[in-house]
C-alpha cells in the first residue's frame, strides 16, 4: 500500500527526528542479520563420530567463534531504541511547556520502565518531574506514559519496555549482549526412523527454550554401521539479562523494534498506536531540506523482513534450476543458476509465485515453465556471443 505525506501528519515537526533514529535502528539491525546469516551459513559446527556400543554418535567437537561485531551491533541497536524513546519523551515534554528545559529539569527526563503502578507514581512524584504541567499525574502526556509501562502486563518481565532496559543498562554498565550459537533443528535428508536428533525440526525450540551450543554436546545418534544423512540448522540466539531466557537474536531484535515504532512512539505523540506506521527504510546517509516529503518514499519492510526475503530467495533461486534443468537438460544447469543469481530477490520470488499459482489453478504449468525457459535462452543468448575485440 502507498503512503503520502498525509499519512504521517500524525507525526509533528518536533518529534521528526524520531524518523532518523528508527532508519538507524533498522539499518543497524541489517547489519546484524546479514552477519548472522553469513556466519550460520559457512556451517559452524565441526563434528566427529563417537562408537558407544551399537550406537554412533555425533559429537561436537568445535563451534567456529561469534564475530565479535554481533553482539556490539545488537547493543548499538538496542541502544538506539531506547534512545529514540527517551528523546521522544524529552521533545514532547519541551514542546508541551514551549520553553527550554532547565539543566536540572532536563537531567529528570526519561522513559522509566516500572513494575508496579505505585513505583510509576514514584516516579512522577520525584522533586525534579512534579513541577513539570506534562509529568504531572492526570496529563495525557504522563497518562501515555503510564500505558507503556511494565505493569501494565501480567508478567511485567516480559513486557518489551523491560527487556529493552535491560539489555540496554547491560550494555551501558557491564558488558555488550550476551549471543551464542543455538541448534536450530537436526533432520535426516529422507525420514528415517533410526535417527535419534537432540532437535528435531517438527519439534523446533520455542522462544526462551534451548541452550547455545557446547563442545562435547551429543546432537545425533543412530545404530553403528548405518549411513543415515542429516541436515542441521544453527541460529544465533541473545540471553536476556533479567530473566536468563534465550531467543533467537533476529526475532529479538525485530519484536524489540517494531513494537518502538509501531506501539512506544505512536502512543507517546497521540495517545494510540491507530496511525501509519514510521518507515524503517528511510535513506539517512543523505541530507534532506525536507525529512517529512522523504516519508512516502521510504521502504515499508524492516530488516527482518528483508532478511526473510533474502533467505526465501536463496531457496527460490535453488527451486528454479531444479524446475528447469529437467526440461533444459543437465548441461543448462550452471547456465539456470547464473541467470537466476542475476535476478533481483523480488524477481525470483515473483517466477517462483507465478509457477506456484499456476499449479494450484491447474493451469498450463508446461507454458509457465517455458516462459522461464525462454528467459534463461535469451540469457544465454546474451552472454554467449563472441567475444569482438
Amino acid at each position: 500500500m502507498s503512503t503520502t505525506a498525509a499519512d504521517y501528519a500524525w507525526l509533528p515537526d518536533h518529534q521528526l527526528h524520531v524518523a532518523a533514529t528508527l532508519a538507524h535502528v533498522d539499518q543497524t539491525v541489517d547489519r546484524v542479520i546479514r552477519m548472522v546469516h553469513d556466519y550460520t551459513g559457512q556451517e559452524p559446527l565441526s563434528l566427529r563420530t563417537v562408537v558407544d556400543g551399537d550406537q554412533v554418535q555425533a559429537v561436537v567437537t568445535a563451534i567456529a567463534p561469534l564475530p565479535e561485531a554481533i553482539p556490539r551491533l545488537v547493543a548499538d541497536a538496542l541502544t538506539q531504541l531506547r534512545a529514540a524513546l527517551e528523546h521522544t519523551v524529552y521533545a514532547e515534554v519541551q514542546h508541551l511547556l514551549r520553553r527550554s528545559l532547565t539543566a536540572e529539569e532536563a537531567r529528570s527526563i526519561e522513559m522509566p520502565a516500572k513494575t508496579s503502578p505505585a513505583d510509576f507514581e514514584a516516579w512522577l512524584n520525584h522533586r525534579r518531574r512534579r513541577g513539570l504541567p506534562p509529568l504531572q499525574s492526570s496529563a495525557p502526556l504522563a497518562q501515555r506514559i503510564r500505558a507503556l509501562q511494565p505493569f501494565q502486563r501480567r508478567d511485567p518481565h516480559e513486557h518489551p519496555l523491560k527487556i529493552l532496559v535491560e539489555y540496554t543498562n547491560m550494555a551501558k554498565h557491564r558488558r555488550p549482549a550476551v549471543a551464542a550459537a543455538r541448534l536450530g533443528a537436526v533432520h535426516p535428508d529422507a525420514p528415517n526412523p533410526d535417527l535419534a536428533v537432540s532437535q528435531p525440526l517438527e519439534r523446533r525450540p520455542q522462544p526462551g527454550s534451548g541452550q547455545p551450543i557446547h563442545v562435547n554436546d551429543i546432537i545425533a545418534t543412530a545404530p553403528h554401521g548405518a549411513y543415515i544423512p542429516f541436515s542441521i540448522w544453527t541460529t544465533v540466539s541473545l540471553q536476556r539479562p533479567h530473566t536468563g531466557i534465550w531467543n533467537i537474536a533476529a526475532k529479538e531484535l525485530e519484536y524489540l523494534e517494531d513494537w518502538v515504532r509501531t506501539t512506544a512512539i505512536p502512543i507517546i505523540v497521540t495517545g494510540g498506536r491507530e496511525v501509519t506506521p514510521l518507515p524503517p527504510q528511510l535513506d539517512i546517509s543523505t541530507g534532506y531540506d525536507d525529512l517529512r516529503s522523504e516519508l512516502p518514499g521510504a521502504g515499508a519492510a524492516s530488516a527482518a523482513e528483508r532478511g526473510g526475503q533474502r533467505i526465501q530467495a536463496a531457496v527460490a533461486r535453488d527451486g528454479l534450476t531444479e524446475v528447469l534443468v529437467p526440461l533444459m537438460g543437465s548441461d543448462m544447469s550452471e547456465t539456470i543458476s547464473e541467470w537466476a543469481a542475476t535476478l533481483t530477490d523480488d524477481a525470483v520470488l515473483e517466477r517462483v509465485a507465478r509457477l506456484a499459482r499456476v499449479r494450484h489453478s491447474h493451469g498450463d504449468a508446461l507454458k509457465a515453465t517455458g516462459q522461464l525457459a525462454a528467459e534463461v535462452r535469451e540469457y544465454l543468448g546474451r552472454h554467449d556471443e563472441p567475444d569482438r575485440g
